[in-house]
């Protein structure tokens, strides 16, 4: 009995110590966690994120777009753009999981050269979301589709106008990836698919675009957004468009810079 005492006594360090080994095992196990708050919403400045709406959670935003800022018709007699609010969008998300979204919106614009009057839909659904391990980033895919509703005009070269019903439809087709890399900095690219069934002459039904967009964050509820596509469009160059449309068009890849406030 003395001696298996002893030989206990002997085996209590290599015991205690494969104890400890598997605990830090399944320690390990238990600490892979899904990567939260990448992107505080679900859009950035004119880009979606990769986050959706909580599941029986909706989500109305009301959204403006202002006018010049320091052009022309810009500076300090218009309050930099503030008093030519026209592009507005009301819309509605609604979290039917909490990795799929649905949305509908209205648009009203103003400057914008394509349709006035717009409906969209779309559908949003998580597809992998970054882990602490193993899983380096998150994918959410989105699709849409725009319906133009303004009046029929006589004018068959203008934008708003439309032969037959179909060709006041548009889709979009987006996968948004996004990685977490610290408390402070999230990035994400946006490859996106674009078709409108009906364009002016000499432009293009299909266009592909790449997305980028960031928030960097200052504090502990201050962060700078960005977001920016390059559209890839032999039409949308400036020499072209000036010839197609007689120098009355130009075109720029939109970019966007924000503060966010967290309240």
């Amino acid at each position: 009995m003395k001696h298996l005492f002893i030989l206990l006594l002997a085996c209590l360090p290599f015991l205690t110590y494969a104890q400890d080994d598997l605990s830090d095992l399944f320690e390990d196990e238990e600490t892979i966690e899904e990567v939260e708050a990448t992107f505080k919403t679900s859009r950035l400045i004119m880009a979606h994120t990769i986050e959706t709406v909580a599941k029986n959670e909706l989500d109305v935003r009301i959204t403006h777009r202002f006018f010049d800022i320091a052009g022309d018709q810009g500076g300090i007699e218009t309050l930099f753009g503030f008093d030519q609010v026209s592009d507005i969008r009301i819309g509605f998300e609604y979290g039917i999981s909490d990795h799929l979204t649905v949305g509908v919106g209205r648009s009203k614009g103003g400057f914008t050269s394509g349709p006035k009057q717009v409906l969209d839909g779309f559908l949003k659904y998580k597809l992998l979301r970054q882990k602490t391990k193993g899983m380096p980033l998150s994918i959410t895919l989105m699709g849409m589709t725009e319906l133009a509703t303004e009046s029929q005009t006589e004018n068959l070269t203008a934008i708003n106008s439309f032969p037959e019903f179909k060709h006041r439809l548009a889709y979009v087709g987006q996968a948004i990836i996004a990685r977490k890399f610290s408390k402070s900095l999230s990035l994400m690219v946006m490859p996106t698919y674009i078709h409108r069934n009906y364009v002016l002459n000499g432009d293009e039904n299909s266009n592909f675009a790449l997305g980028a967009g960031g928030r960097i964050k200052l504090g502990k509820r201050n962060a700078i957004i960005f977001d920016y596509y390059h559209l890839f469009s032999e039409y949308r160059d400036t020499e072209n468009a000036k010839e197609n449309e007689g120098g009355a068009l130009s075109w720029y890849n939109p970019l966007g810079i924000g503060w966010e406030i967290e309240t």
